[in-house]
């Protein structure tokens, strides 16, 4: 249904979910629904590349979704936690990380060390994101081995450079 489902959760004060659905225009009956129809060249196109998006607000997932639709190549795997980021990141090996760097329980630099001292993962980019935009951070951030260090808001063309030059690497 092209849409999304996510949560956060507070240890000790709750969870918070939620659902996203696009609004359908004209909605058909069932009898009318049941013709075959084509899908759309943005549905049939293959997802070549996997990214995992680390974050944990809603909102910022809801962007990053809308920016990736338009990059028809890219499936978009989310994580709202770094510990469950790891978890997704092994099992589904993608091409590309990105991540917050303040998450909530281990931080994006964590995630970063994690991945670099396991050998099945230590190869897979990682692009930080991040609220704070201090020079100091980002050369920090380059130091630790990020691929990148974004600042929030991002700006959309800086984050389609960045995933067209390392996901159209031969």
């Amino acid at each position: 249904m092209h849409g999304a489902i996510g949560f956060t959760t507070d240890v000790g004060l709750g969870s918070e979910f939620w659902v996203e659905l696009p609004v359908a225009g004209n909605v058909a009956s069932p009898a009318e629904a049941s013709h075959v129809v084509e899908p759309s060249p943005r549905v049939a196109a293959p997802r070549q590349h996997t990214v995992v998006y680390v974050e944990d607000n809603p909102s910022n997932i809801a962007f990053m979704r809308g920016v990736v639709e338009d990059l028809d190549t890219i499936q978009l795997l989310t994580a709202a936690t770094g510990e469950f980021g790891l978890e997704v990141i092994r099992a589904h090996h993608p091409d590309a990380v990105i991540v917050d760097i303040n998450l909530p329980g281990i931080s994006g630099f964590e995630v970063l060390r994690r991945l670099r001292d396991s050998p099945e993962t230590r190869g897979i980019p990682v692009i930080a994101l991040s609220a704070s935009a201090p020079p100091s951070d980002a050369k920090r951030a380059g130091q630790a081995g990020f691929y990148r260090y974004l600042t929030k808001p991002v700006k959309v063309d800086d984050l389609v450079r960045v995933l067209e030059q390392l996901l159209d690497k031969p």
